[in-house]
């Protein structure tokens, strides 16, 4: 099992009137091989709830186990825990500093403890698994790359430290969206690779149809549901006062329905043009 959450709760500025609850009894468990979106609308706790994976958020209520390690414990092994979960924030190219991208991505594996040629090595090929040309960036400044070039190497950066979870905090911001196309297949191929499990934060719920294996859903601090892409999108009660849009897909098909055509809950636009035609060949 990757990730164990029960009943963790979390409050800003406690006893202060600035008070806010954050987390309010979040319980579940993620197990190694999926890829799991968490979706909420803005304050709905998402981001404080993957801070407390990796310890940049100490646990004051509940407990998490990330692997083996107990993030309740008085003194939780942290850096062996950050090199198993690797996190990305949103826009992760704000994360480069080095003068050269090869400096960037051996910097996490050097802070880790790898010998300089195992740095360099990770790096190398942390560099050409994200699809960047070694000898054409190693040498080149971060901010000389393309929006989408940077966003690989911050990538890069997290895949040479060897982690087996990858988070990833709206991890398709501001891409055009070939860019955004590009970065899931990216994420698909690399946690079928080499990443066991994935977590994904995003207000796409195009992209947490067609990508994710199931879904968490947040409001106001609290899980409201937790459950598979399609049967998420078919029930979509869950839905109402949260702010959250479905997906293009799923609407589409709402609409198909309240005029007598049932296509089910296609997840991305093959389901639907496939389900769409086998609909229409029914009524010939």
């Amino acid at each position: 099992m990757s990730i164990k959450v029960k009943n963790l709760s979390f409050v800003y500025s406690p006893k202060t009137p600035f008070q806010k609850i954050a987390l309010d009894d979040v319980s579940f468990e993620i197990n190694d091989g999926e890829t799991t979106g968490i979706i909420g609308s803005t304050g709905s706790g998402k981001s404080t709830l993957i801070q407390h994976l990796n310890g940049l958020i100490r646990v004051t209520k509940g407990s998490v186990k990330v692997c083996d390690i107990d993030l309740t414990a008085k003194r939780p092994d942290l850096k062996r825990l950050r090199s198993l979960i690797g996190m990305l924030f949103q826009y992760p190219e704000y994360q480069l500093f080095a003068d050269t991208v090869f400096k960037d991505v051996c910097f996490g594996p050097l802070n880790f403890g790898f010998s300089q040629s195992e740095a360099e090595e990770c790096a190398a090929q942390a560099i050409a698994l994200v699809g960047l040309d070694f000898d054409e960036v190693k040498d080149k400044s971060p901010f000389e790359l393309s929006g989408g070039q940077k966003r690989r190497a911050a990538i890069a950066g997290v895949l040479a430290c060897k982690p087996q979870i990858l988070v990833l905090d709206e991890p398709t911001a501001g891409l055009d969206p070939a860019g955004k196309r590009e970065m899931l297949e990216l994420i698909k191929r690399l946690k079928g690779d080499i990443i066991k499990t994935v977590i994904m934060i995003s207000h796409n719920m195009d992209e947490i149809a067609e990508y994710t294996d199931r879904v968490l859903v947040m409001d106001n601090g609290k899980l409201i549901k937790d459950a598979p892409p399609r049967d998420l999108f078919s029930d979509i009660s869950c839905f109402n006062n949260t702010g959250l849009k479905l997906p293009h897909t799923v609407n589409i098909a709402s609409i198909l329905k309240k005029r007598g055509i049932d296509i089910g809950t296609p997840l991305n636009i093959n389901e639907l043009v496939f389900n769409i035609k086998q609909a229409l060949d029914g009524v010939k």
